[in-house]
């Protein structure tokens, strides 16, 4: 937390609350490979962490403000809508 300074964002507790979320999230594998996996990729992304091969922008992305780009983006309205259906 002090590397990235994550302290000015968030409070340790809510950090760790978000953990455990991202944790839970994957608690319905209970195939040994693939929890064995999971642990790989875990384990990869601490040590990224660890060694600051992150930026911060993305730790704060994933862990802080819990943000994912795939999820469906609102259509978009207005001048843009009428743009879009022109080309």
């Amino acid at each position: 937390m002090e590397m990235y300074k994550l302290d000015e964002l968030i409070s340790k507790g809510t950090l760790q609350a978000n953990l455990k979320d991202l944790f839970y999230q994957n608690a319905r594998f209970s195939d040994p490979n693939m929890v064995r996996v999971m642990v790989h990729k875990g384990n990869e992304e601490l040590q990224l962490i660890l060694r600051m091969h992150k930026q911060r922008h993305h730790v704060i992305t994933k862990y802080v403000v819990m943000h994912d780009p795939f999820k469906t983006k609102q259509p978009p309205s207005g001048f843009l809508a009428q743009f879009y259906a022109s080309n």
